[in-house]
């Protein structure tokens, strides 16, 4: 062993393979050597909770529980506080002590620093030994002051905390209900938290730990999207839109995750509107950032000026079945996705002919705009979807400030008009066209 993280691992591996006396030994020594390891005294609790020593660990747990909370680590204290009150139900109320520190109506958040986790990457003392195990009776008292002990963590709390996200949304009510709502859920390396394809029933945060997310390719294989670390939350699109997961998700480390799934809601389901409120406010965000890091049409800005762009568009929710543009009607802007699907359709001598499908971060709406012309197609949404617009004559003025807007928009169009010319002239479907090159708006 090299390093801390080398002594964490060494004491993992012994709590995973059941050897939990070793296990609290390895980090009852990690904890002496960096007193700040929140990480290392919520394990000295759980080891302490698998030698069957309830009361000792509690009293660690709940030291932790409020350091955490008070430091900026709600998720940790969450966690601390989520094993307390499986051990005992009527603790659950001390949930209402982090809804005071971190709900919508706390007077403490705000751009917080939390206190410092500690570095793993730090190098052991020179010659270090782990030394022999003590006695079991002698390790577990040592241990139960030891990790209660957080004299040596860092006592000058933040004067302000982050919030988390979503959550500090809610009132302090809402917030102490859903977080006794949400459940614990304690993963080992390589267990796959939620699978690609499968029904979206719930949506987690990661409180500690590193998940890989995955996604099969159709040629065979995964591609590996993206690694989510600490507070990363996760799952809430399928759940909102009751649609598959369109993605695996699995444990890269040993993981604690809060999950929120429906019978979670039906526990709060009071508290309904307020949290539908929250949950909708969190994905349209998060759609919006993805879209402005990834859409062509944001691609010629930098960051500030993609959010000064966005905010002139303005966002609509738009039923199943409700036309967004009609075909013969005059153009009044450009559309783009946020969320949900819309079919392209025309009229082709009495009959509809589905033209394409088109998903979130797609454009419509260019060719009428720039050729100032009615719509040549009908935009309707295949199900339960937001559309963002952008007016026509902010449009105009935007295309002369941002010259490269308007180039990427009327090529869009004129690539669409011409490939569906040259494809209704040689009356054949090139194999390479894709559907988003048959639209014609």
């Amino acid at each position: 062993m090299n390093t801390l993280a080398d002594l964490r691992a060494h004491a993992d591996a012994a709590l995973l393979a059941g050897r939990h006396l070793e296990a609290l030994h390895g980090y009852a020594v990690l904890t002496t050597l960096e007193p700040i390891n929140l990480d290392a005294r919520l394990r000295i609790a759980d080891a302490l909770l698998a030698l069957g020593e309830i009361q000792r660990a509690a009293v660690v747990y709940t030291a932790v529980a409020r350091h955490c909370a008070h430091g900026g680590h709600p998720l940790r204290a969450l966690v601390a506080l989520k094993v307390l009150t499986t051990l005992e139900p009527l603790l659950e109320s001390l949930l209402a002590s982090l809804g005071e520190l971190y709900s919508r109506d706390s007077e403490r958040l705000g751009r917080g620093i939390r206190l410092a986790p500690g570095d793993p990457e730090r190098a052991l003392p020179e010659g270090f030994t782990l030394g022999a195990i003590p006695d079991q009776a002698q390790l577990v008292a040592h241990c139960e002051k030891l990790g209660a002990d957080l004299s040596k963590a860092g006592q000058v709390y933040p004067e302000k905390l982050p919030p988390i996200p979503l959550f500090s949304e809610l009132p302090s009510g809402a917030f102490a209900r859903v977080l006794a709502a949400m459940k614990l859920r304690r993963t080992r390396p390589g267990e796959v938290i939620v699978a690609e394809g499968q029904p979206g029933h719930s949506f987690f945060v990661l409180a500690r730990g590193e998940v890989a997310v995955t996604k099969h390719l159709a040629q065979g294989g995964d591609r590996r999207l993206a690694t989510l670390h600490d507070g990363a939350i996760f799952g809430e699109m399928a759940m909102v839109s009751a649609s598959p997961r369109s993605a695996t998700v699995t444990a890269a480390t040993d993981c604690d995750l809060l999950e929120f799934d429906r019978e979670a809601l039906a526990a709060v389901s009071h508290d309904v509107g307020t949290v539908a409120v929250a949950l909708d406010k969190f994905t349209r965000e998060r759609l919006l950032n993805n879209l402005l890091a990834t859409a062509p049409l944001f691609a010629p800005l930098d960051r500030r000026q993609r959010f000064d762009l966005i905010r002139r568009f303005t966002a609509h929710d738009v039923a199943a079945g409700v036309h967004v543009i009609e075909e013969g009607a005059t153009g009044r802007g450009l559309f783009m996705l946020l969320s949900g699907e819309v079919d392209v359709s025309k009229r082709d001598q009495g009959s509809k002919v589905l033209l394409a499908s088109l998903g979130p971060g797609d454009v419509f709406g260019e060719i009428s705009l720039v050729h100032d012309e009615p719509a040549s197609a009908t935009v309707t949404a295949a199900k339960q979807s937001t559309v963002l617009f952008l007016a026509k004559e902010i449009f105009h003025r935007l295309e002369e400030a941002v010259p490269e807007i308007g180039d990427y928009v009327r090529n869009l169009g004129e690539e669409r008009m011409m490939d569906t010319r040259l494809l209704l002239d040689s009356g054949y479907e090139d194999e390479n066209t894709t559907e988003d090159d048959l639209i014609l708006i």
